[in-house]
């Protein structure tokens, strides 16, 4: 083993600007495909994210409904104090929720209403970026799109056809699809009703979410109940399946460019050390040999070109977060390894035609060139 790895390194990078070419175009279409899988990544984390931040255990909405992204929800005000009537339920609040535009002067974005109780804040954002929670007439709006769309605290914006003063700025509630918005319960009942979207419910001490939802959902007729992981799950997968055909595109678009470079890079080195394959296999190298090296170019191209590709994403994502803050670009390890294990396959099959020139190779010929 140790003879074979030098000889495939040498054959390689002995034409340092051809070799630096090669694994740079390998990392190009390694790139594609680690940006798109973190822009996939971090766009399920944003989704979610409002979800798996609540102090709920347990949400309840209209039977049926599982996910709050292109749904509607509505139980009458009596379904919370339903809800809280159940064995092992702590606590239980209603939450207004419908989709709206928020419209500024400098532009508009598609968002969520939530109208949430300040006074006990459970309904509301996770975290302030600056300001307070809403009063009479106030929102909150996310800093994203405070920052996106010039918008100050004491501004006035356009939420469900009504103007409402900026109070705050929230964090964690923008992503490539929406934005989130908060306001009291009762201005969002002023302009909607009295009806509720959610009941968040957490559950007492020793008590299991999920034994939890069960009980909710066999109590309270009419509903549906899920755990607050089972909810992020639903409301992530409702995107997921929206753009996974592209992606899957996008990803084997990424993969063939790879192939095309790996294997038009290992072609032209193999055929320009034709010669040196032949004097190797004249002084006696079985085909496994040259086989061997054949792959170890292979592996070296797709190795550094990985590397190369990782870093490369790591400061592509930055640079895209810094300059667009309501697209995450999240970097995986699981998405590293999906994408080296796929290298991996696309640098073997890059292998296979330079590999038949090799094993090909005339011994007598390349002495022949040689005299």
């Amino acid at each position: 083993m140790n003879g074979r790895v030098p000889l495939a390194r040498k054959n390689l990078f002995q034409d340092r600007r051809r070799a630096s070419l090669a694994v740079a175009g390998v990392a190009a279409s390694l790139v594609l495909v680690l940006v798109l899988e973190g822009i996939f990544a971090g766009a399920m984390q944003q989704v979610s994210a409002y979800m798996r931040g609540s102090p709920a255990d347990v949400f309840v909405a209209q039977e049926g409904v599982r996910t709050m992204h292109m749904t509607q929800s509505a139980l009458p005000p009596s379904a919370v104090d339903a809800v809280a009537s159940v064995e092992g339920v702590a606590w239980a609040e209603g939450l207004r929720y419908t989709n709206s535009i928020v419209d500024s002067a400098r532009g508009q974005r598609i968002t969520y209403v939530l109208g949430y109780d300040v006074a006990t804040g459970r309904g509301g954002p996770r975290r302030l970026a600056a300001g307070q929670p809403p009063g009479p007439g106030d929102a909150l709006v996310d800093e994203a799109v405070a920052e996106e769309l010039d918008i100050e605290l004491g501004d006035t914006v356009t939420i469900m056809g009504t103007a409402f003063r900026v109070s705050g700025t929230s964090v964690d509630g923008t992503n490539i699809v929406n934005t989130t918005v908060y306001v009291r319960t009762e201005d969002f009942e002023q302009l909607r009703g009295d009806n509720v979207a959610y009941v968040l419910v957490g559950a007492e001490p020793g008590v299991e979410p999920d034994l939890l939802a069960r009980r909710i959902q066999t109590a309270v007729t009419g509903t549906t109940a899920q755990t607050r992981g089972e909810f992020a799950r639903q409301e992530a997968s409702v995107v997921r399946d929206m753009v996974a055909d592209v992606m899957l595109i996008m990803t084997v678009i990424g993969f063939l460019t790879a192939l095309a470079v790996i294997g038009l890079t290992l072609f032209t080195a193999t055929l320009g050390k034709l010669r040196e394959y032949g004097i190797v296999k004249a002084l006696g190298a079985p085909p496994g040999r040259l086989a061997a090296t054949v792959a170890g170019q292979a592996a070296w191209s797709v190795a550094l070109g990985l590397l190369v590709a990782v870093a490369a994403a790591a400061g592509l994502g930055a640079a895209i977060g810094a300059l667009t803050p309501n697209v995450v670009v999240l970097i995986q390890p699981s998405a590293v390894l999906r994408t080296g294990i796929g290298a991996v396959i696309v640098g073997a099959l890059g292998a296979l035609l330079p590999l038949r020139r090799v094993l090909r190779a005339d011994p007598a010929t390349a002495f022949r060139r040689a005299s």
